[in-house]
Formats: structure tokens, sequence, C-alpha cells
């Protein structure tokens, strides 16, 4: 079976560098696999051949979108395709795509009679994903609900509050999916309704700060009338006026269940 990858995106997401990633990847570990790359592109030029390493053959389906004017042009050109002696196809569906539409080609009888379908990723630009999500409505939803992985890139400034935001957003949207943060093994954790006194808080941060539990990149919460944050290892808490529900959330490379078990959730 020939295996198929899929890699989407709204425009300007990341998926050219992603995709160069993945083919390098590939490239190191089965040096000996034919691949082939699919760009399908919104416009009548491809500018993305440039970018993309060399010795991976490119078949472009230009000057429209896969979903509507080139639907059949791009089943045409996969059942063309697989006839080839080949390993792999890696699909980049253009910004402007319904991820929805090419699964539906790829699963059809005569496609999948000799492909496989091994990944489904949608790579979200995490620094305007909300108000992308909000302008572009179904268009952009649909490439988040046919997804297996989504990948969020540019978070690298984004606050840790913002970065929750997005994260409870897209579970919203497909709660299936796998969520990965394009900093290496970055996780994201909320805990809520922890009973500590700032004592045994005090302990706590200590603990995360020495990265006993992996490395908290950013992290913020309350507990009572105190707010406190940490940062790359270092911590600060701030004494309030007003009392609010205690509440926290961690970004970083974690060890989520000791850290839960910290604050005497799990007993």
């Amino acid at each position: 079976m020939i295996k198929v990858e899929v890699i989407s995106g709204f425009l300007g997401a990341g998926k050219t560098t992603f995709i160069n990633k993945r083919l390098k990847e590939l490239k190191e570990k089965i040096s000996e696999e034919k691949i082939v790359l699919i760009e399908n592109e919104f416009g009548d030029i491809s500018i993305d051949n440039e970018f993309i390493v060399e010795g991976v053959k490119i078949e472009e389906i230009s000057s429209g979108c896969i979903c509507c004017v080139l639907k059949e042009n791009f089943r045409e050109s996969i059942e063309k395709i697989i006839k080839n002696d080949i390993d792999r196809i890696i699909i980049e569906p253009t910004g402007l795509g319904m991820l929805g539409e090419i699964l539906k080609i790829l699963k059809s009888e005569k496609i999948s009679k000799k492909c496989e379908i091994t990944s489904v990723t949608t790579v979200i630009d995490g620094r305007n994903y909300l108000e992308q999500v909000e302008i572009f409505g179904s268009f952009f939803t649909d490439q988040i609900e046919n997804a297996e992985t989504l990948y969020i890139s540019k978070i690298e400034e984004t606050e840790v509050e913002l970065i929750s935001e997005i994260e409870e957003s897209l579970k919203e949207i497909n709660y299936r999916a796998k969520t990965i943060f394009e900093i290496k093994d970055i996780k994201s954790m909320s805990i809520t309704d922890f009973k500590i006194d700032i004592e045994r808080l005090r302990e706590i941060l200590e603990t995360l700060a020495s990265e006993q539990y992996g490395k908290i990149l950013r992290g913020k919460g309350v507990l009572g009338n105190y707010s406190f944050d940490i940062v790359n290892g270092e911590y600060e808490i701030v004494e309030e006026k007003i009392i609010r529900d205690n509440k926290l959330v961690f970004i970083g490379n974690l060890e989520k269940e000791k850290i839960i078990k910290l604050f005497d959730l799990e007993k």
C-alpha cells in the first residue's frame, strides 16, 4: 500500500516549513523511499517549489481549488500517480481548500485500494488563530474537524492564557485530535479546585522551579488572595486585596501526573 500523508493548514500557517522538516526526517530515516509531493495552489503559479528540499518529485495542480474547480483534476492526478512505483505521497492542499473533500476523494474505492492514509495534520498559526477562526468560519474549522493531529506554530511569544484559550477552542471543534505545539514536547495543563495553603504553594513552586517534574516555560495562577507566576525557573507570589477561586495553568515539558499529585488531588 502507498502511504498517504495530508498536511493541511490555512494561508501563512507554516505548512511549507512543516513539510520540509517532514521530508528531511523521512529521507534520513528511510532514504530509499520514493516520495511524491502534491501541492495544490490557489492561483496560476506555485511559489513553493524553490523552498522544497531537493530530490522530491512535485506534482502541481494549479489555477484553482481542490474542493471546487479542481476536484476532479485532483482525483485524476492521484489516480495517475498511484499507477507508478512509489512508496509515499504527501499532499499539501491549498490553504483555501476543504480538507473533508480531499479525504473523501482519497477514501474512494479506486484510490483506497492502493493507498492508506497514515496521517492527517493541520498546521495552525497560533498567533492569529482566534481571529482567523472567527472570520473564516467553515473554511477554517473544516481543516480542524478532519485532522488527526493539530500542530500549532508561531507561539514563542504567546501568553500562557492565550495558549490555553487556543487549546480549549481546538478541543471544542475536534476533541479527538492530538494537539502538538511547535516548541518541542510542549504541553499545557490546568488545575482548579485545589486546596492548599500559601506555604505549601511556595514548596510546590520551589519544586517546579528546580525542574524535578519537567521544565515549566510559563505558568500562572491564583490561590485565594494570592496570585503567582513562574517563568523559566523563576517564580513570584503577590498578595492581593481580592479573593478568587483557586486555579492555575502551566505550559512546558511537563510530567502532568506528578504535578497533579503535588496539589493533593490524587490520593
